[in-house]
């Protein structure tokens, strides 16, 4: 495979709400442009992309898919993305990773929650935007509607570039409006690709979308606007110049219709990445950090040109750990030069690897490149420790991307199992899960050695347990939901005393610390602060107080959750000048913030998330009734239509089964987006509960 020059590249993500046809989409691309000899499909299990035993099985994206295909002498790097909410950190890496997206909305269900998330993610990039509206072949479909939806749910300024002729079972295909070709009465296949001329029967109706995207286009720039007052029209090399330069700054958002199971607009929707989406030579120089070589040192704020003559710098995004071929990791260029078998330093890590072979890929299909320039988007093979959201880099030109915030973690179960040692196995599993997958956390509780996985939402945890019995063979349920509270304390306490005095034959231990603690605001932290004067504790025992009472608060003092937002003040104290120890001093620290807490009124922090609610409007009562049953705080509607979108913060506690509560209120018809926002004090009788059912007894210090 030849290497590719960065000017004829476009890298695009396809990104939508699960069930819009954004894999659909993605296989007629492939399959038109000659990259898959068949066209592949999802319900059928042929999908190229959707390759996973999971996806196959459930018919939907879990994690995102890498392919390339050649189109008009450019190669196009297509990203798809998965549009179930609990699989999005996979497409927020993505965004970071390519020029433009893609967004994918069905003809049928029109914009839906996860449309609005992503697009809002697109906005943030500022990344260029086509639309899809995709299914106008299906039954039910109403595509007029849904672009009328777009308009006013996204307010995007969208500029019609293909109109559909018929719809639904009178579909007949698209019109381009721009180049004047026609795909009509058929599905597109590579032998078609090119179109044909519009017929003079509805010749007239490509002409007025013609005269609005004109007019669309004249009103993105004063100059063309000025022309077009004076002359009445825009030559096609204005047209074409004009539109490429709206879209590329965002001032325009073009539309395409499309079927990818057919497949219909297929061809006009390639040739507009390639005509419309910019090259990554057009990119603007990456932001990120210089980390430093100092410990503790904060990094340096730095920029890094994408280009092929600047220090090699490269963005992983997704990384795939098969059993039999190893690890595979799907990487940006995003300056310099990546070649087999060089050796580069992971910025995010500090460690160095060595770099395999680099292929291009399309399912299963893996072609070597002798190189890949800044721009591309290729795989690399059997890296040991970088993970999704690395940066590589040359040693000698540190630099490490600004990566996206991913959504958090906001559901937890415990991992139960009944075969014998199989928690080692199911551990190692579920670490090496993590490794690919970066919604997914996995750790062992700390006070019951209990194994839990964290992800972004029920089914990516079932989808997690899935995999676990087809990789190891060990069947594995979940346990009760783990709540990720937090313990703080609620009133200020002075001149505790903290004494830690022990004789053991030889040197003994002592070590006595006086401290006063209060709480801070929500979100303070920890602040200690030294006011020791006189040498009353020497000062090399300062930091050994800290440590221990860092240490214990970790423990918690109430059901074993770490505490915070807690500022200490120790301001005396009283050592030996042979038995006094950094242990003792540790031992004291600890005995003083245990003392100092049973004063300080301690409390526990409940997890309170942002919850919006989009449900048919007849519903909204019975939403905003249940919500408020779940000790939540409306804070705000908003009707779009026939739909209305419910805001409010509610206990995490109380949402972590809302999923069916809501399918059944709605008849499957609502869905939620919700992400942890604070920290707020449980009700006491919330919090009597979880301390009881914790178990937790506060440790005894060693005497």
């Amino acid at each position: 495979m030849t290497t590719t020059e960065a000017g004829d590249i476009r890298n695009v993500a396809i990104i939508g709400h699960k069930g819009a046809g954004k894999t659909s989409l993605a296989e007629a691309m492939l399959y038109v442009a000659k990259a898959t000899a068949k066209l592949g499909k999802v319900d059928d299990r042929s999908s190229v992309l959707d390759d996973t035993a999971e996806e196959k099985e459930h018919g939907c994206s879990f994690e995102a898919s890498v392919a390339y295909l050649s189109w008009g002498g450019k190669k196009v790097n297509v990203v798809d993305t998965p549009g179930e909410g609990s699989f999005l950190a996979e497409a927020r890496l993505a965004l970071a990773a390519v020029d433009a997206a893609i967004l994918v909305v069905s003809g049928k269900d029109g914009v839906q929650p996860i449309t609005e998330r992503v697009f809002g993610w697109v906005r943030e990039a500022k990344l260029p935007c086509l639309i899809v509206v995709s299914k106008v072949d299906a039954e039910n479909t109403r595509p007029d509607e849904v672009v009328a939806e777009i308009r006013a749910r996204l307010k995007a300024p969208l500029a019609v570039m293909a109109e559909h002729v018929g719809e639904g079972p009178s579909y007949r295909g698209v019109v381009a409006v721009r180049t004047k070709k026609a795909w009509l009465d058929k599905p597109e296949a590579p032998a078609t690709a090119a179109g044909a001329p519009v017929p003079a029967d509805i010749a007239a109706g490509a002409d007025r979308a013609r005269a609005k995207l004109v007019d669309d286009v004249a009103g993105s720039d004063d100059d063309l606007t000025e022309r077009y007052l004076t002359e009445g029209d825009l030559t096609q090399q204005e047209l074409d110049q004009g539109l490429r330069a709206a879209v590329r700054k965002g001032a325009l958002v073009p539309v395409y219709f499309a079927s990818g199971v057919r497949p219909s607009g297929v061809a006009a929707l390639l040739d507009g990445i390639v005509e419309l989406v910019p090259p990554p030579t057009e990119h603007p120089a990456w932001s990120g950090v210089v980390p430093s070589q100092k410990p503790g040192a904060a990094p340096q704020a730095a920029e890094r040109a994408p280009t092929a003559d600047a220090s090699t710098a490269a963005f992983v995004f997704k990384t795939s750990i098969d059993p039999h071929a190893g690890r595979t990791s799907f990487a940006r260029v995003l300056s310099g030069v990546l070649r087999p078998d060089s050796a580069l330093l992971n910025a995010s890590t500090g460690h160095v690897e060595r770099l395999g072979k680099i292929h291009g890929v399309v399912g299963k299909d893996h072609k070597p490149v002798e190189e890949a320039r800044a721009g591309d988007i290729v795989a690399l093979q059997k890296l040991k420790a970088t993970l999704s959201g690395h940066t590589l880099c040359d040693e000698k030109h540190p630099f490490r991307l600004a990566a996206p915030e991913l959504p958090p973690a906001l559901f937890s179960r415990g991992v139960r199992f009944d075969a014998k040692g199989g928690e080692d196995k199911v551990g190692n599993a579920l670490y090496r899960l993590s490794e690919e997958d970066p919604g997914l956390c996995v750790h062992q509780d700390a006070s019951t050695r209990e194994l839990v996985v964290s992800g972004l939402g029920a089914l990516h945890l079932e989808i997690t347990v899935e995999r676990i019995r087809r990789r190891i063979g060990i069947d594995c349920r979940l346990g009760p939901p783990h709540i990720a509270y937090k313990e703080t304390i609620s009133r200020k306490a002075t001149n505790v005393e903290g004494k830690h005095k022990k004789q053991t034959g030889g040197h003994g231990q002592f070590g006595v610390c006086y401290i006063d603690m209060e709480p801070l605001p929500r979100g303070g932290g920890f602040v200690f602060e030294d006011a020791v004067v006189g040498g009353a504790v020497p000062r090399q025992f300062i930091p050994s107080v800290e440590k221990g009472i860092v240490k214990s608060m970790s423990k918690g003092f109430l059901a074993g959750f770490p505490m915070v937002d807690v500022k200490v003040r120790l301001f005396d104290g009283k050592y030996h000048d042979v038995d006094s120890s950094d242990a003792a001093f540790q031992m004291a620290g600890s005995k003083a913030f245990k003392a100092a807490a049973a004063q300080c009124a301690p409390v526990l922090l409940e997890p309170i998330v942002r919850l919006s609610v989009t449900v048919p409007s007849a519903a909204m009562g019975d939403v905003i009734g249940d919500i408020n049953s779940r000790r939540g705080r409306i804070v705000g509607t908003d009707s779009v239509d026939d739909q209305t979108v419910v805001n409010a913060f509610v206990p995490l506690a109380e949402v972590l089964e809302y999923e069916s509560k809501l399918k059944s209120m709605t008849q499957g018809k609502g869905t939620f987006t919700m992400s942890v926002e604070h920290l707020e004090i449980c009700p006491p009788g919330v919090q009597e509960k979880v301390i009881k059912e914790s178990g937790f007894k506060v440790e005894a210090d060693e005497e």
